[in-house]
């Protein structure tokens, strides 16, 4: 079984899709699945020695003139080794482009939408253009595999056939969690991880634990990550006075993420709808045992139970996500930690990928039988 992933992202660029993807990759193949990558050139890629072939494709500055492109590097590694599948992680142009190498050498391919803004407002010709491109790559899939149940509704929405449609979250391994000691700091803190762009909502954050900084003298906030947004979020804490209260750690990997969300209190995430997808941050959470504050955005609703595993706000109300955030501190023991990790069994990883690599063995035998 020879499955090719196709990517708009990879490695060595940061980021979930890359880091989610490649551990696929990996325990794919240690479970006698053959994957291989097709992705674009990122910075450093020629110093990113992985285990595994890598096939890079130029970054075309306008997608919808290259598809010939697209097609042709398809077309290359097809004559280099064959390929039974393709699973395309992210729609246009991977599984727009995919539908085209579908119909000319019959090779099936499935889709993984990774946001929920599959689709533009038609404001003028581009849009539709576009969002029939997306339509096309979705509707002539062998199947959609849905991050979440907002994603689902809105592939069903373009036309997906409900019996193509297969729900499959993000998977995680705990137990690296579990060998990893609490950091050490003499301030209990809330949490937040993520790329500091702002659909990511760390704004409506800073400004909510602001609102309860004065009757919580003791805790902090911390933030950590990177991105374009760092400064002005710098700059919004220095102007509301919680410049000591409001740690920004910069990006962080491995045990020392581990240690930080092991050590908080609780963890927040307070996105804006549209972008995301499946936060991992909130299973990375979990593993932790954290109990989580989530706006209602794409995948918190399907992770997070109401007074079970966390709360749920609405995005952008930085009211209710103060006053949610005080309800927790008022009795943080009515979230018990132990709780949390026994709902993080159904996205164990090796669960996950399980899963995935039987969706690939049905597929194939139905293209055996000519019914695909």
């Amino acid at each position: 079984m020879r499955i090719l992933f196709f990517m708009g992202v990879y490695l060595p660029r940061t980021g979930g899709v890359p880091r989610n993807t490649h551990n696929m990759v990996m325990r794919l193949r240690d479970m006698g699945v053959d994957v291989e990558v097709l992705a674009p050139h990122e910075v450093g890629d020629k110093d990113c020695n992985l285990s595994y072939p890598v096939y890079r494709y130029p970054r075309w500055p306008v997608k919808r003139l290259f598809t010939r492109a697209y097609l042709a590097w398809l077309w290359t590694i097809l004559k280099r080794k064959r390929i039974d599948l393709v699973h395309c992680h992210g729609v246009d142009p991977a599984a727009y482009c995919a539908s085209f190498f579908k119909s000319l050498c019959k090779v099936p391919y499935i889709v993984t939408p990774r946001r929920t803004n599959l689709l533009k407002v038609p404001r003028h010709m581009l849009h539709i253009r576009r969002n029939r491109r997306v339509e096309r790559g979705l509707c002539h899939a062998n199947c959609v595999t849905a991050l979440s149940s907002e994603i689902a509704r809105i592939v069903r929405a373009c036309g997906v056939p409900e019996e193509r449609i297969v729900m499959i979250p993000h998977g995680i391994d705990p137990l690296p969690f579990e060998r990893v000691e609490p950091m050490k700091r003499s301030r209990p803190y809330f949490l937040a991880l993520g790329r500091m762009v702002a659909f990511k909502g760390f704004d409506c954050l800073i400004k909510a634990f602001a609102m309860i900084a004065g009757k919580y003298p003791v805790i902090d906030l911390v933030i950590i990550g990177s991105g374009p947004k760092m400064a002005s979020l710098k700059r919004l804490a220095a102007k509301i006075g919680l410049t000591h209260r409001v740690l920004f750690t910069g990006r962080k990997e491995g045990i020392e993420k581990m240690a930080w969300y092991k050590g908080a209190k609780a963890f927040v995430l307070p996105s804006r709808p549209g972008n995301e997808g499946f936060p991992n941050v909130l299973l990375e959470a979990m593993a932790a045992g954290l109990p989580i504050i989530a706006t209602r955005v794409s995948g918190a609703e399907d992770v997070v139970i109401p007074g079970v595993t966390g709360y749920l706000v609405p995005p952008s109300n930085i009211v209710e996500l103060a006053s949610t955030m005080d309800t927790f501190l008022e009795n943080e023991q009515a979230i018990e930690r132990q709780t949390v990790k026994k709902y993080l069994e159904p996205y164990h990883i090796d669960r996950i990928i399980g899963r995935y690599k039987g969706l690939y063995e049905r597929l194939l035998r139905l293209k055996e039988t000519n019914a695909v």
